[in-house]
């Protein structure tokens, strides 16, 4: 493991005394399950075998990300968790998509000044350690998208991961580069009131927004969906993933205007054109076959009969 990544993350969880930190391994054809291992704070032998494992599984083509907020809990392989499994935060943290030389020019001049910079392979990532890691969501929350606002980036939540420092960016447009520290200034922490300026409210999603009433839909089903849609360069916004229609045929100029969101939370999407689409109709559009993941509906027993072996307990 490339030794930037002990580095980093000894400094973004050197104030964490409890919870999990949490490793995803994404395949960036979004075909695939994401396994998850949840290490407990301080279990250093842990950690290295996960990060062994991981390290494995980005050699084969696999991205490598870390979730900033820990865990309350271990989740198990195949969850990665939302807001009511975090327990604390932190970071704030910025995924800015524009020019390299231009975000850092305005991260750089940025106040309060990143305790961090990285360059993620494609973009950039912009880290402010805070001196006591935050149980305020919801505050942490109104925070993040300021600062999203602020440096036209991408929308992120508490419970974002993010790639991790040390790794190859796997996706094809990346050309396998390194995601690595640009500048380091752990010494740079902060308060969480220090960013007031910055919490503004996320916007309010679309009225046609679905309701999964049931709670019964797979949710490896939804990550799956999730995965894929970001793979291919669609753009979060809240919970709301913002892209191109699945039924480009259905659209004049093959909706080169995106008119289509994805709803994370729910597992529905909705489209100017079509309307609501059900997660079974999002499956059959993109080719993600249910079954393979346990089913449509959240199976009684949790488990998957697919492997990812350099993730696996042996």
């Amino acid at each position: 493991m490339n030794a930037d990544t002990l580095t980093f993350l000894e400094a973004l969880f050197a104030p964490c005394e409890q919870g999990f930190l949490t490793f995803t391994a994404i395949h960036p054809d979004g075909r695939h399950p994401t396994p998850s291992r949840h290490v407990p704070i301080n279990d250093l032998a842990c950690l290295t075998r996960t990060l062994d494992r991981l390290n494995t599984a980005n050699e084969q083509d696999w991205g490598a990300y870390v979730a900033v907020a820990t865990r309350k809990t271990n989740l198990g392989r195949w969850r990665r968790g939302g807001q009511d499994d975090l327990l604390a935060l932190p970071a704030l943290f910025a995924d800015i998509d524009r020019p390299p030389e231009v975000v850092l020019h305005e991260l750089r001049g940025f106040q309060p000044a990143p305790s961090c910079i990285v360059t993620s392979g494609r973009g950039v990532h912009g880290y402010w350690l805070l001196a006591t890691p935050t149980q305020d969501v919801r505050q942490s929350k109104h925070v993040l998208h300021g600062l999203a606002a602020a440096l036209h980036g991408d929308g992120m939540s508490p419970a974002q991961s993010m790639r991790l420092v040390g790794t190859c960016n796997t996706k094809p447009q990346a050309g396998g580069a390194l995601c690595r520290l640009l500048d380091f200034h752990p010494e740079r922490r902060y308060a969480l009131d220090d960013f007031a300026p910055y919490a503004i409210s996320p916007r309010k999603t679309c009225s046609h927004s679905p309701r999964q009433t049931s709670g019964e839909l797979n949710p490896r089903v939804v990550d799956a969906l999730a995965d894929l849609f970001l793979a291919h360069g669609y753009r979060p916004r809240g919970t709301w993933l913002n892209g191109p229609c699945v039924y480009p045929e259905h659209h004049k100029h093959g909706d080169a205007h995106p008119s289509f969101g994805y709803n994370t939370a729910t597992g529905f999407a909705y489209c100017h054109v079509c309307g609501t689409l059900l997660t079974k109709d999002l499956c059959g559009a993109v080719g993600i076959d249910p079954a393979s993941l346990g089913g449509l509906m959240k199976p009684a027993h949790d488990t998957i009969p697919v492997q990812l072996a350099c993730l696996h307990d042996q």
